[in-house]
């Protein structure tokens, strides 16, 4: 059983985390302005009622969830990627592969059972 992709190259998962990691650098971009500069209560201090009437907005409920599944996808395909250079026994692969799978799982559950409940208190 081989866990690479059907391509056998590698060269989808080095050219989709190409692609992650530039839209990531825009993301972070944009959510570093949002949360620091654009709309920041004249204190200075961004406090739980700001942020949850933010995620009144649906786009951005929208944008941290899709920046939190680009990001997983990110850094598990780099994690996986450097793995298939170290392990080469097909139950090793299936072990780690299995493990990082589950672990994307979990933190996905938990970035929306965080911020979805937010989008509905403003």
């Amino acid at each position: 059983m081989s866990l690479r992709h059907p391509a056998g190259s590698g060269a989808l998962l080095w050219f989709s985390q190409r692609v992650t990691g530039v839209v990531l650098v825009l993301l972070l971009a944009i959510h570093f302005a949002l949360q620091h500069f654009l709309g920041t209560p004249s204190s200075g201090v961004l406090d739980y009622a700001t942020v949850s009437a933010r995620f009144a907005n649906p786009l951005y409920v929208a944008f941290d969830l899709v920046f939190v599944v680009l990001a997983l996808a990110h850094g598990l395909n780099g994690v996986w990627m450097v793995t298939e250079d170290f392990f080469h026994k097909p139950w090793q692969r299936l072990v780690i592969w299995s493990t990082l799978a589950t672990v994307g799982v979990v933190l996905l559950a938990l970035a929306v059972v965080t911020v979805v409940p937010l989008a509905g208190q403003a």
